[in-house]
């Protein structure tokens, strides 16, 4: 008689590991996909409440030819976002946000909550200055 040789199923351990090998298990960790929809949806949230729309903006792009009072945002590759006010389609006054590589926890989602907050007030304030200034 032939033995058969039985695979576990998928998602179960081989006999030869334990579960305790291998640490905490993360499901569904934040890819940069995810990273920029959340950031869009952010900013659409905090941005609702002072009727301030922000469009996501191509790094390098210098093509898209903004006009004057367009807010945008731009993410570059360590996650960094930048949030800018269109003076005019070449000028512009913007402000930096630093953020972590990625969103693995609540306290994570909530730390980012509150930068782009903290960033949306303060480009809104370097906006009104300017604008009041003349």
């Amino acid at each position: 008689m032939k033995n058969i040789k039985v695979e576990p199923e998928v998602g179960e351990l081989r006999p030869e590991y334990n579960r305790s090998d291998f640490g905490e298990f993360t499901r569904g960790a934040v890819t940069q996909v995810e990273f920029a929809e959340r950031v869009a949806l952010l900013l659409a949230c905090i941005g609702e409440d002072d009727r301030i729309k922000f469009t996501h903006h191509s790094i390098g792009n210098y093509r898209a030819n903004q006009q004057p009072g367009d807010w945008t945002y731009e993410i570059d590759n360590g996650n960094q976002v930048t949030l800018r006010y269109w003076l005019d389609s070449l000028a512009n006054i913007e402000v930096t946000i630093g953020n972590p590589p990625g969103i693995f926890t609540a306290e994570d989602h909530n730390d980012l909550q509150t930068a782009l907050a903290d960033g949306v007030r303060a480009l809104r304030s370097k906006v009104d200055d300017r604008t009041a200034g003349g």
